[in-house]
């Protein structure tokens, strides 16, 4: 019987820690997704919290339902800034899916300023390429976190590849 109970509660306590393991990882500060520097690209700015989400918001023109956002604008001697946005929706569906309605907004506008319109596969996960306004521009999805890159158009496929290898 004392066997039984110190098993239950071992198991108890097992389901407990993974349960806070999952959240911990569910509430993760965003802005620690993005470090102090990507090879020589150096970050220069961090915008987390409410006015990461302010921005995020004002980049789609409309309030978005996410819980969270973080910013990151790097720096190299001699390039245009590149900016890496993150946002983690409630669920991995809903996050794919604003990737996608977002995607085809910047397609089907007419005065949106994106063009070169490429989709592809890179290590198992769909990516959304655009050129426009000098960089070229990556969305993607893992689970639950959204991100859009934009970079120089020499840079974009390394700070792409980070972030799908270190996301």
């Amino acid at each position: 019987m004392k066997r039984t109970i110190t098993i239950g509660l071992s198991l108890l306590l097992f389901s407990l820690l993974c349960a806070c393991s999952q959240q911990a990882k569910k509430q993760q500060n965003l802005g620690s997704l993005l470090p102090k520097s990507i090879g020589e690209w150096q970050q220069v700015q961090l915008v987390t919290g409410t006015e990461a989400l302010e921005q995020i918001n004002s980049l789609h023109g409309k309030d978005i339902i996410v819980e969270a956002g973080a910013i990151g604008t790097y720096q190299l001697t001699g390039k245009r800034p590149a900016m890496i946005w993150i946002s983690r929706s409630k669920t991995a569906d809903l996050t794919r899916e604003q990737a996608e309605v977002m995607a085809d907004k910047m397609v089907s506008n007419p005065r949106s300023p994106f063009h070169d319109p490429e989709t592809f596969i890179s290590n198992k996960i769909k990516v959304y390429k655009f050129l426009g306004m000098g960089q070229v521009h990556y969305i993607f999805c893992q689970e639950q976190l959204g991100y859009w890159i934009s970079a120089p158009p020499e840079d974009g496929e390394n700070l792409l590849l980070y972030f799908l290898k270190n996301g």
